[in-house]
C-alpha cells in the first residue's frame, strides 16, 4: 500500500494554507485541488486510479481528526454537548495551553505526550518545575528556577542513551508529509497496528526524518523553525515578533505566544502567555503536534479503515476514561483567573508578576515520551526508506548497546529519578 506524489499536494498544503495566506506547497508551487492519491491494497501493488482519495488541507484533516464545536463571533461557546468518544467536540476558538491534557470541555487540545509523539523527549511527572515539557529542569530545582535553565534533550549522536534527542513536531509533520508525497515507505511499512497501533511506526517515521534532516556524527542537528520554508512552512503558527499591538499580518518571527513587554522583560517563560487573540486570525493557532496527530489519524484511517477511526479520539478513548492521568502542565497565577475556565475571558489570561508558579506533586502513572525509551525503538542499521524508497540518506551511526536494547517510547512516572518504562507490547497498545 503506498501514497503518490501527487495527491499529497494537497497536505503539503496545509503546511501554506490559512485564511492568512493560499494555500502552497512547500516548494512555492500552487496545490491543485482534487489532486488524489492512490491506496493498493499491499506493498508494491498497483491500484485502481478509480479508487483515488484526496488528502485535504492540514487544518481540514485537523478538524476531521479533532472535530470543533460552534463557537459566536466572539470565540464563546454557542452549545455544550455531551463529550462521547464518538461525538466529542474541541475548541476550534485556541488561545492557551493551559487546559491542553485535560478534558475537551476545558478547551484545550492533547499534549504531545497524549498524542504520542514519539521524539518529544519529554520531561517526567516527578514534581520537578515544568513537568511533562521538552524542558528538563533538576530534580531538586526550585519553582522560580529559569526555564534557561532547564534543558531540551540534545544529542550528537542518535546512538546515544537519548537517540536524536527532542525533535520539534513540525519536523515529524513535514517529514511525514514528504515521506508519503515521496513513497519512502508503503503504507504496510508505515503502519503496523500490533505495536503502534494507528501511529506511524516510530523507527519509519525516525528514518523519514533523517532522509530530510540528516544528522552529521558528532555534531547537534539545526532544525529550522516551522515558519520557514525548510521548516514547513507551517500557517497556523501566527509568531509574535510585531508585538502585542499588532495582532494582523504580515507576522514577523517570534514565539507564538503573545506576552506583555513586562513580562518578557521579567524573563519568564513564553508558553505562559496566549496564542494569537486578536485581530483575523485570533483562536487559529494549531499546534503543530495536532496537525501531525491529525495527519497520522487520516492515513492510519485509510490504511487500516476496519480498525482505525477517522478521529483521534476514537483511537484514543482513555484520554476521557476515569483513570487517565492528565499530562497538562502546571500555570502559574494569571489575570483572569476569577473568570470561569470554561470561557474566553479566563483563557486571555497573562501571567501576573511577580510571577506565581507551583510545579505541583508528581504523578504517578502519568505517560510521557522521554528520550531515553523513544531511543530504544529506533533501529540504526535499517535502510533509510523502505521498499518504496527512492530518496538520499544519511548513512546511520553504529548503534549502543543501550539504544538496541527492546523497550517502549511510553513511560510512566512516579519521580524524575525512577521512571518505569511500559513493556512494549502493552505500552504501545494503549
Amino acid at each position: 500500500m503506498k501514497l503518490t506524489r501527487e495527491a499529497i499536494a494537497i497536505a503539503a498544503a496545509s503546511l501554506g494554507g490559512s485564511s492568512a495566506s493560499s494555500a502552497r506547497m512547500l516548494n512555492g508551487t500552487e496545490a491543485v485541488t482534487g489532486n488524489a492519491t492512490v491506496l493498493p491494497e499491499t506493498n508494491g501493488t498497483e491500484a485502481d486510479p478509480g479508487n483515488a482519495i484526496v488528502l485535504p488541507e492540514i487544518n481540514e484533516l485537523m478538524n476531521m481528526a479533532f472535530p470543533m464545536w460552534e463557537v459566536d463571533e466572539n470565540g464563546n461557546r454557542v452549545e455544550t454537548k455531551e463529550c462521547k468518544v464518538d461525538s466529542c467536540e474541541w475548541n476550534p476558538y485556541y488561545i492557551t495551553k493551559r487546559y491542553d491534557g485535560l478534558h475537551p470541555d476545558l478547551g484545550g487540545h492533547p499534549t504531545d505526550n497524549d498524542v504520542k509523539y514519539a521524539f518529544y523527549g519529554s520531561s517526567p511527572f516527578g514534581g520537578q518545575p515544568y513537568p511533562g515539557t521538552p524542558h528538563h529542569c533538576a530534580a531538586n530545582a526550585t519553582d522560580d528556577v529559569s526555564i534557561g535553565d532547564c534543558p531540551k534533550v540534545v544529542t550528537l549522536s542518535d546512538s546515544s542513551p537519548q537517540g536524536p534527542g527532542h525533535v520539534p513536531p513540525h519536523i515529524a509533520l513535514m517529514s511525514l508529509t514528504e515521506g508519503v508525497g515521496d513513497e519512502l515507505f508503503a503504507a504496510d511499512e508505515m503502519f503496523d497496528y500490533d505495536s503502534s497501533q494507528c501511529r506511524v511506526v516510530p523507527d519509519v517515521l525516525f528514518r523519514m526524518i533523517r532522509n530530510y534532516f540528516p544528522r552529521t556524527e558528532g555534531e547537534a542537528v539545526k532544525y529550522p523553525p516551522p515558519i520557514v520554508p525548510e521548516g514547513g512552512d507551517y500557517q497556523y503558527e501566527f509568531p509574535s515578533g510585531n508585538g502585542i499591538d499588532k495582532q494582523t499580518p504580515p507576522y514577523e518571527p517570534g514565539s507564538p505566544h503573545w506576552c506583555t513587554e513586562e513580562f518578557k522583560a521579567a524573563g519568564g517563560w513564553a508558553d505562559f502567555c496566549p496564542y494569537v487573540f486578536d485581530g483575523p486570525d485570533a483562536g487559529k493557532y494549531r499546534h503543530p503536534h495536532i496537525a501531525y496527530a491529525a495527519l497520522e489519524v487520516y492515513l492510519a484511517h485509510e490504511a487500516m479503515p476496519d480498525k482505525c477511526g477517522a478521529t483521534w479520539l476514537e483511537n484514543n478513548p482513555d484520554f476521557i476514561g476515569a483513570d487517565h492521568v492528565a499530562t497538562n502542565t502546571p500555570f502559574p497565577i494569571m489575570d483572569a483567573d476569577d473568570k470561569d475556565a470554561t470561557t474566553v475571558e479566563n483563557w486571555l489570561g497573562q501571567p501576573v508578576l511577580p510571577l506565581n508558579y507551583t510545579s505541583g506533586d508528581a504523578r504517578p502513572g502519568a505517560v510521557v515520551m522521554s528520550a531515553e525509551a523513544s531511543a530504544k525503538l529506533i533501529n540504526l542499521d535499517a535502510a533509510p526508506t523502505g521498499s518504496n524508497g527512492n530518496g538520499t540518506a544519511p548513512t546511520p551511526a553504529t548503534p549502543s548497546p543501550t539504544a538496541a536494547t527492546p523497550s517502549s517510547a511510553f513511560v510512566t512516572t512516579g519521580s524524575v529519578a525512577a521512571a518505569t518504562i511500559i513493556s512494549m507490547v502493552v505500552a504501545i497498545a494503549m
